[in-house]
Formats: structure tokens, C-alpha cells, sequence
């Protein structure tokens, strides 16, 4: 899961001028070390035009045998023969690249020379840029004893390699692949700095793979440090994303403590350019309970929640939760409240929505209530916009509704 800000959010439906910080998508969720995939792109390109620097050079001091499957990437050497340049192997782009492809191919008895020969200096490899692809593919294709026997040399330097960019991603192809003993093993280690971890750009990934990959039982040294500290996490750009794979594969009843803390602290966290991810993730994984809080916070006071960059996207999830979520029918009490609080009463010119139809993020609510009204509202809908149609139609927000409106309400 790569690192990085929160992706800007696009063009609402029917337009209006994009917002950045708390889109439906969410904090940038994919595996591995912190950089954003433009500077990982930039990095490998680096990486790659360095490494054919080095294959013209020819005063490097590397091993006939390296040199050979450098200009040879189909070389017929066998792993008994580099074996005394393993390292060397391992560390460089093209050996490594040529120990995975003889790995896949190898006989059990060859594979296991391999293994011996790395798992002596295996915590070094795997922080290397180009060998922890070889300690990755042995979690990949090697026996159960294998994997455990990598785990248990890797567990003296876990929690520096968990933190680093590519000592992560051997840690977290482990936590991936090992039976749940060497887990557990893998566990006690991490609840020695669980906070260390989640801050960290690279560390927050091997959590979230234990969240994914162990038993919810198993997780509870994980639960237990973010609930002490729920609200600073739930704000943390790393925090935020364990928070929310915990919404995913934890019951309620290990969060109960964790979900209180967040209900009691939805005005504050909605208006977070992190916090309001999280707070989006319970309305689409909560309980119901949890949702008719949420919606109940939201519907007090709608329009400071529908004016705010970050916020005005819980209140869209809130509008689609309730109308055509998994709890909908349950929520239709809320959902009700929630439009007559935006719309306000028959006649009445001041009525919240006035104030959100020409605002830079209202004006998003206001068209996803156009896509989501039904019955007696979606009439006092349209007549609200009929009414403020001649201004809408001169402001370059509010064209936007207009736009919306016709297409929905013809």
C-alpha cells in the first residue's frame, strides 16, 4: 500500500469544481514501501538506467559467474555453482532476477542449498533493494519449514525492517505466507512499537497486513494501542488506513471500545483530511446502530458539515448509505430526517439548502440529493432549484445543479 496525501477529489456528477482531501476513494491503500507510484516510477527508471550504467562497466569488481549471467540472462550455470556468489547474486538487479528464475525451476535438493546459503545473512538481504526479492520468493515457492525457518531469522530485526522500504515488504510477504505459529512469532515482535509502526510511511503496511492476513483473534495487541490512542490515529495519514482495515475484518464486539471513541468524536473527525475516511468507512462497514449516530450528528447541523472540504463528502455518504446502502431500509427514518433538514420548510426562504446550492462543496450534496430524492421531498426539491434557477444559471457553481436538475427532473 503506497504512501501519499490523499487523492484529490474530481468533478462531482453533473460538474461543480473538484475538491481535494476526503473523496469516496480514500487515502492511497496499495502495498509496500511509502512512495507514490509517480516517484516510484521515476525511482525504477532511475534504478534501471543505473543498473545498464553498471552492465557497461566493466571495471566492477564482480565474480566471472556474475559477470557471465550479466551479458546472459539465459545463462546455463546451475545453483551449485553460484552458490559461493550468492550474495552477490542476491544484491545485484540481474543476479536476483536470474536466482528467482532458477528458483522456479529447480529441484527440492537445489532449492535447498539456496536456502542455506542465504538464511545465514537472510535480515541483510531482505533490506537490500534488489535482494528482497529473493527472501520474497522463497516465502512464495519454498516448504512450510522453510518459510518458518525465514520468519525466525528475520524476528531480531523486525521492527527495523518493518519500517524500512524494502525490508517491509519481505515482512509483509511473511505475515502473507507463514503458517499462524510463526504469526504469532511475528506478533509478539510487532507489539513492541504497534504506534512506531502505524506512523511510520512503511512500518503502517506490515500492520496492515497482519489486520488482513492473521486471525481477528490474533490482532487484538493491535486494537488494544489504537484504541489508546483512536483519536490521533483515526487523524494520521497512516493511522487512518489501519483504522479502516480494522472496520474490515474485525467484529464489533473486539471494537466496541475503539467504535465508541470514534462516534463520540464524529464532528471533529468528518472535518479531518484523514478522519473523515474513517468516519465514511463506519457508515459504509458500521452497524446500523453506528450509522444512525453518524447520520444523527450530521442532520444537527448539516449545513456546517455540507460547507467544509472534507466533511461535505460524509454527508454525500450518508445520502447514499441511506438510500440504496445495505442498511437502508432500517435507515430510512434518518434518511428522511436528513433531506427535510437540508430542504427545511414549505415556504420558508432561508432554508439550509439556499445556503449550499452556490457553496463549493454544498453544492455537491445538493446534486447528489437531486440523485437520490423520491416522493413528496424530490417535488419541494425541484421547486427549491426552479425558484433560484435564474441565479443558479449566472453562478459557475450553480449551473452546475441546474445541469443536474434538468437532467433528473425531465
Amino acid at each position: 500500500m503506497g504512501g501519499g496525501s490523499p487523492m484529490n477529489r474530481g468533478r462531482g456528477k453533473g460538474g461543480g469544481g473538484g475538491r481535494g482531501g476526503g473523496g469516496k476513494g480514500g487515502p492511497p491503500m496499495g502495498e509496500g514501501g511509502g512512495a507514490n507510484s509517480k516517484n516510484r516510477r521515476k525511482a525504477k527508471g532511475k534504478s534501471q538506467d543505473a543498473g545498464a550504467a553498471d552492465m557497461d562497466d566493466d571495471t566492477k569488481d564482480r565474480s566471472p559467474a556474475l559477470q557471465e549471467v550479466r551479458k546472459n540472462a539465459k545463462s546455463k550455470l546451475t545453483i551449485p555453482e553460484l552458490l559461493p556468489h550468492v550474495t552477490e547474486f542476491c544484491k545485484d538487479q540481474a543476479g536476483g532476477k536470474f536466482l528467482q528464475t532458477k528458483l522456479d525451476e529447480a529441484t527440492p535438493e537445489d532449492r535447498q542449498l539456496l536456502f542455506n546459503a542465504i538464511i545465514p545473512e537472510v535480515s541483510d538481504l531482505a533490506s537490500d533493494a534488489a535482494a528482497n526479492f529473493v527472501v520474497q520468493k522463497f516465502f512464495d515457492i519454498g516448504t512450510v519449514e522453510q518459510k518458518r525457518d525465514l520468519a525466525k531469522a528475520l524476528q531480531p530485526d523486525l521492527l527495523k525492517l518493518s519500517k524500512e522500504q524494502h525490508g517491509c515488504r519481505a515482512v509483509q510477504k511473511a505475515i502473507q505466507h507463514v503458517p499462524r505459529e510463526s504469526q504469532l512469532l511475528i506478533a509478539e515482535k510487532l507489539k513492541d512499537d504497534v504506534i512506531g509502526c502505524i506512523e511510520n510511511m512503511h512500518g503502517n503496511h506490515v500492520i496492515q497486513k497482519c489486520i488482513e492476513q492473521m486471525p481477528p483473534d490474533s490482532v487484538t495487541f493491535i486494537i488494544k494501542a489504537v484504541e489508546d490512542e483512536i483519536v490521533k490515529m483515526t487523524m494520521n495519514i497512516y493511522g487512518c488506513r489501519v483504522v479502516q482495515r480494522l472496520l474490515e475484518h474485525c467484529a464489533p464486539a473486539q471494537l466496541q471500545g475503539m467504535l465508541e471513541k470514534i462516534l463520540n468524536s464524529v464532528p471533529s473527525l468528518a472535518k479531518d483530511q484523514y478522519g473523515n475516511y474513517v468516519v465514511q468507512h463506519m457508515l459504509e462497514h458500521g452497524r446500523v446502530q453506528d450509522k444512525k449516530r453518524i447520520i444523527g450528528d450530521v442532520q444537527k447541523n448539516v449545513v456546517d458539515f455540507a460547507k467544509h472540504k472534507c466533511s461535505s463528502n460524509v454527508v454525500e455518504k450518508c445520502l447514499e448509505v441511506a438510500t440504496i446502502g445495505e442498511h437502508a431500509q432500517a435507515l430510512e427514518q434518518e434518511r428522511s430526517q436528513l433531506m427535510r433538514a437540508v430542504l427545511g420548510a414549505h415556504g420558508d426562504p432561508n432554508a439550509p439548502i439556499v445556503a449550499m446550492m452556490e457553496d463549493r462543496y454544498g453544492n455537491y450534496i445538493v446534486q447528489r440529493m437531486i440523485e437520490h430524492s423520491r416522493g413528496d421531498e424530490r417535488n419541494l426539491l425541484k421547486s427549491r432549484i426552479d425558484h433560484a434557477k435564474t441565479q443558479l444559471k449566472g453562478s459557475t457553481i450553480g449551473k452546475h445543479i441546474v445541469e443536474a436538475a434538468d437532467r433528473e427532473f425531465s
